[in-house]
């Protein structure tokens, strides 16, 4: 049986894998040999038409080069407050992407975390007329100065950032767009 951990991991990718597929973008999860930071790529995804020998019009999709990476954590060790999620990153990942953020010209990078409720057996719920992933994903792009703490950094997402299609694609747009760099 997998660790706890394992699975909290895949449930993060399971909903990630949902939200891009209904968002209608292209979606790499631990294609790298090696992650040293980056769990996934969403690929914002483009129609060029084209004539054929013919001179008839044909659409062609292809990856517009404009990508939004991120690092993805899970977790049942999250706090609720009125208008955003607390939760306690490491320190590590936190200082990494704070890096990212103030690197120019970088590929943009951020965080999604997957909460889930305390209860395991309330993760996910599955019958013949649904599939039901509890709690949700929610993303954060971390801006600022490296700490020094020795374990962890409190963040607070604001909950207006769920991690939904309309999300994913707004936030390429803003890559495409060089509002979010």
């Amino acid at each position: 049986m997998l660790t706890t951990q394992h699975i909290q991991e895949d449930l993060s990718r399971a909903y990630i894998q949902a939200v891009a597929a209904r968002a209608g973008v292209n979606l790499s999860l631990g294609a790298q040999a090696h992650d040293y930071g980056v769990d996934g790529v969403f690929h914002q995804v483009t129609i060029r038409t084209q004539t054929d020998g013919q001179g008839k019009p044909r659409r062609r999709r292809l990856n517009s080069g404009f990508n939004l990476e991120f690092q993805c954590k899970a977790s049942k060790d999250w706090h609720d407050e009125p208008d955003a999620i607390v939760y306690d990153l490491e320190v590590k990942a936190y200082n990494d992407l704070v890096q990212r953020s103030a690197t120019r010209n970088a590929t943009p990078l951020i965080l999604i975390l997957m909460c889930l409720p305390t209860d395991e057996a309330d993760w996910l719920y599955l019958t013949e007329h649904q599939l039901l992933l509890r709690k949700c994903c929610y993303w954060h792009r971390l801006t600022g100065y490296e700490t020094d703490n020795q374990e962890s950094k409190r963040i607070r997402i604001p909950k207006v950032q769920m991690l939904d299609p309309m999300a994913v694609t707004t936030l390429l747009t803003q890559v495409e767009q060089g509002l979010l760099q």
